[in-house]
């Protein structure tokens, strides 16, 4: 544990389907720790957990979580009978795409009727979240998660508009149809309405919601812990599953080194703006244009802890459907086995660079 603690912890969750484990393993060790977050980020997978952390007290969060993946992986386990030696999780997992996942989602057959059926925005979708709904109805107390012990923000995008949105529990009564809409990713799962407007996954337009923590206002000394679902470097690969693998990693890792560097740049220049206010005479700083320049800068440090759930030797390209009980159970040992290592080895209490706004942990 460490010695100190940040004026403000915060989890950030990707999105990922079954990946997802991992960042309630990532929960676990912070739980274990004594370091309740007080803000979860989560899109798609990331959502939902989040939905599951936030919205319990924290003696039931990861008995709740423990009790949504065992039911996603739930189903029955006799495809494995029928694997080809040599493919993996093939035959489980589209089993899955077939069938479904328990609690989770289930075929809507009026997809069969093809596409170029008009059913509606909220049936144009190959699954229905039915059992989705009912399932978090079930294990999140939205009455306590509107309490605001903990803050909570969900990312959406707009349909219409193309653009992001973060339903955040500071200003927005974040309810049932939140988590839906961040996590209806398309065209497996139907738009979701709010407020008049259709949102879909947030992953669609940015799966790592960091900048929204890192743009915050106002900015606080902070230590982030960032989950990676996706595998951002890889070989080239050489089947057209492996394509489809490697695609899926790059699409969804979604550029968040580069997004990071960029604030990191930012916030650099931020605690420039600072360090040159404070060499100013008094009769300059009383000026309101310089008081209004300076109020650019700031003094706050992010420490990100960046915690990259690792690859799979089955891995393919259906790895996020792989929902098996022994694929579950190893995504979320990863997570909480990788988490209690950063938690003990406490690097956020390392002296820093008085000019380096964001400092990054790998």
């Amino acid at each position: 544990m460490a010695e100190k603690r940040p004026e403000q912890v915060v989890l950030i969750m990707q999105g990922g389907g079954a990946l997802g484990a991992f960042q309630a393993g990532v929960y676990e060790a912070m739980h274990e720790a004594g370091m309740e977050p007080d803000w979860v980020v989560g899109t798609s997978i990331g959502a939902i957990n989040a939905a599951l952390i936030v919205g319990n007290e924290p003696s039931e969060r990861l008995v709740r979580l423990r009790e949504f993946w065992a039911l996603v992986s739930s189903a029955t386990t006799s495809a494995a009978l029928w694997n080809v030696p040599g493919s993996g999780n093939l035959v489980q997992n589209l089993g899955a795409v077939a069938n479904g996942v328990p609690g989770f989602f289930t075929p809507n057959y009026r997809a069969l009727l093809g596409g170029q059926a008009s059913p509606g925005a909220a049936a144009a979708s190959y699954y229905q979240v039915k059992p989705l709904r009912q399932t978090l109805d079930r294990l999140v107390d939205f009455g306590y998660l509107a309490d605001g012990k903990i803050r909570l923000t969900l990312g959406a995008v707009n349909v219409r508009s193309g653009r992001m949105r973060y339903f955040d529990s500071r200003v927005d009564a974040i309810h049932l149809d939140h988590v839906m809409a961040s996590g209806a990713l398309p065209p497996a799962f139907p738009a979701v309405n709010i407020d008049g407007e259709w949102y879909w996954d947030g992953g669609v337009y940015s799966n790592t919601p960091i900048e929204v923590v890192m743009d915050d206002s106002p900015r606080r000394n902070s230590l982030i812990f960032a989950t990676r679902l996706w595998q951002q470097e890889g070989d080239a690969p050489q089947s057209i599953s492996q394509v489809m693998s490697r695609y899926k990693d790059i699409q969804y890792a979604s550029r968040v080194d580069s997004h990071t560097a960029r604030q990191q740049q930012i916030h650099h220049l931020r605690h420039v703006v600072r360090q040159l206010g404070s060499l100013l005479p008094a009769s300059q700083i009383e000026k309101p244009a310089v008081r209004d320049l300076l109020a650019l800068g700031c003094g706050t440090v992010m420490h990100v802890i960046s915690l990259q759930a690792p690859a799979r030797e089955d891995d393919d390209h259906l790895k996020d459907l792989d929902f098996t009980p022994t694929g579950i159970a190893a995504r979320w040992d990863a997570g909480r086995d990788f988490a209690r290592r950063q938690i003990a080895a406490a690097p956020w209490n390392e002296a820093v660079d008085p000019v380096m706004g964001i400092v990054v942990h790998r």
